[in-house]
């Protein structure tokens, strides 16, 4: 099932901030506010064009608070607000605008950086640009005499192009703390992934060859009483010895050689009651794939006594290859997607390999491991 994801907690200063746009905007609209007492109107039109200019500044307030909670949690907008938010505020500043007349130029400053809050980027700058046109034309077409610099339409555009870009670096921000996370769960997805695959290896192995040797101990009491004490000295071993590999897996350290498993596979073998070549000494072998090897001799032989018929086993190692062939009974063997497969597969591959499990044409079953040159 799906879980939401929260949004992450805000900040001192992120708490902060709304509070100190409202300080800021009420700094700069106060010259508007100058411009309607100083227009001489009534009182009524006096009252009206306040209540205009404290209508445009709540509204432009919960726009700016609606599209920073929403920016937060990288959502979008509400209907309402993407729709008809910049619209009304656009009436509203016509408003304020008529009331403050040449003081109220700053309302269209604001209504540029609110279309950078509510619109795609090239809507917004599609707005913005208007706003400029009419900053400079719609005075002059109305016959008024305002001042209104050309300055100030430069200041449109540098505050507008510094707000854009201050959001195209949150979502910057946002999107690499996204992908970072992504990348630590993948991480520790893989993680538990190797910590499985090697106590799969470890334990399976040291279980496999502990179950062999009581059953060989089983059979043999009260006929051989010596080797019956002999194999279940060699069951304490082996179940000591997955303890402590057990405990080196938690650790992250394991001992595994291509020597110590020859040595491993030859006890287990016997015990099996399967007839066993191995080579007499591996010194040919780069010492950086012996450790490799052995995890594929530990595996290989771990299936062979425990899914196959085996009569005879062969171990094979070249300085670039080792393979393990049985000549086990088909139908009792894992395929090649068993899971200790599967994590010898991904562990080669990851040396720069090939593992090839199957069927070798002669009736047994090979398990070959290839080093890339």
């Amino acid at each position: 099932m799906a879980t939401e994801t929260a949004a992450p907690p805000a900040r001192d200063d992120e708490r902060l901030m709304p509070l100190v746009a409202v300080l800021v905007w009420i700094v700069i609209l106060i010259p508007t506010a100058v411009g309607v007492y100083q227009q001489h109107y009534s009182l009524g039109w006096t009252v009206l064009g306040y209540l205009s200019l404290v209508a445009f500044f709540a509204g432009f307030y919960y726009v700016f608070a609606q599209a920073r909670s929403a920016r937060r949690r990288d959502e979008p907008l509400p209907c309402r607000i993407r729709r008809f938010g910049f619209l009304a505020l656009c009436l509203l500043g016509a408003l304020v605008v008529g009331f403050a007349g040449e003081s109220g130029v700053v309302v269209w400053f604001a209504l540029s950086q609110v279309s950078l809050m509510v619109m795609p980027r090239h809507k917004a700058w599609s707005s913005i640009g208007s706003i400029c046109l009419a900053v400079l034309f719609v005075p002059w077409s109305l016959g008024l005499d305002w001042q209104v610099s050309v300055w100030f339409v430069v200041a449109i555009l540098g505050s507008s192009w510094a707000t854009d870009a201050i959001f195209r670096l949150r979502e910057t921000n946002l999107h690499l703390t996204r992908a970072q996370e992504q990348i630590a769960s993948m991480a520790v997805e893989q993680e538990r992934l190797r910590f499985a695959r090697d106590l799969h290896d470890v334990v399976g192995h040291s279980l496999t060859a502990a179950t062999v040797k009581a059953q060989l101990a089983r059979r043999m009491a009260g006929a051989d009483d010596d080797r019956v004490r002999t194999e279940l000295r060699e069951v304490e071993e082996l179940l000591r010895e997955a303890l402590r590999d057990v405990r080196g897996t938690v650790a992250g350290y394991r001992d595994v050689t291509l020597t110590s498993e020859l040595v491993r596979a030859a006890t287990v073998l016997e015990a099996a009651g399967i007839a066993a070549e191995l080579p007499g000494a591996v010194d040919h072998v780069p010492a950086a794939r012996r450790e490799l090897f052995g995890w594929v001799l530990r595996e290989a032989v771990t299936n062979v006594v425990r899914h196959s018929r085996a009569a005879h086993a062969r171990v094979t190692v070249t300085s670039g290859a080792i393979e393990v062939w049985n000549d086990g009974a088909d139908g009792t063997r894992p395929g090649p997607a068993s899971s200790g497969l599967v994590g010898l597969r991904e562990r080669v591959e990851a040396a720069g390999g090939t593992l090839r499990a199957g069927p070798s044409g002669d009736g047994g079953w090979t398990v070959t491991a290839k080093m890339v040159p």
